[in-house]
């Protein structure tokens, strides 16, 4: 039996439908072969290039049955202003509250709201656990340092997105199960990958890639319904 994820981000049990965008189709179609259903979100209509299709542009997961879509919004999501690139992770919520939509960080005001001045939280980081990232951000990683959150500083590069000088590790993962984190490319090309491992399996949690070329920002993979207790 299928159930919404009641924590965002973060499975209990072996994930049965992500988002994320198909600009890359063979990550959907290998998520789909593992039984995993794939749903790709809305276009942002007001956006750019490959991003218009980013899941972590597109949907903010609440917990449970609650998402925010960027086409419901009252106000427009652009480059400049990503109102829904929230990373949600246990009771942590980094943000750039200047951006985040506010309605979202009033929904979460019983979470620990920490702000960064990158716009791009989610993006920039790589959901471990409850109380842990990744992230090349320095920025984020300062704040995660300063408020108790196991994190893992890695270089910039090694992750590709079209018409930009690289991508970021959040855009190019998601956990699919409490102990597997998945990967649109291989994670063993990255420069930092034996840190990235050792790191993740001190949390318990693996690394799979899903296919053998260089990792890709596709905008994240968004766990949102996993196969019930």
């Amino acid at each position: 039996m299928e159930q919404f994820l009641k924590n965002p981000n973060l499975p209990e049990n072996m994930v049965s439908e992500v988002m994320l965008s198909d600009y890359k189709p063979e990550f959907k179609r290998e998520l789909e072969r593992m039984g995993i259903k794939a749903t790709v979100p809305k276009m942002i209509e007001n956006i750019e290039g490959s991003e218009r299709y980013h899941a972590d542009m597109s949907v903010l997961h609440i917990g449970g049955d609650k998402f925010l879509y960027a086409d419901k919004l009252s106000e427009e999501v652009t480059a400049e202003k990503p109102l829904l690139n929230i990373c949600i992770f246990g009771e942590n919520v980094i943000c750039n509250t200047k951006t985040a939509y506010k309605p979202a960080l009033e929904m979460l005001k019983d979470k620990k709201i920490i702000h960064t001045n990158q716009r791009y939280a989610k993006c920039c980081c790589a959901v471990i656990s409850e109380n842990a990232v990744i992230t090349s951000d320095n920025g984020i990683y300062k704040i995660c340092v300063a408020n108790q959150i196991d994190v893992l500083k890695i270089s910039v590069g090694d992750i590709l997105l079209d018409g930009y000088a690289y991508g970021f590790i959040g855009g190019c993962c998601g956990l699919i199960a409490k102990d597997t984190l998945v990967f649109s490319g291989n994670v063993g090309l990255h420069r930092d990958f034996e840190n990235m491992r050792d790191f993740a399996r001190n949390h318990h949690v693996e690394l799979y890639s899903l296919t053998n070329e260089k990792l890709y920002d596709i905008g994240g993979i968004l766990p949102i319904k996993e196969i019930g207790n």
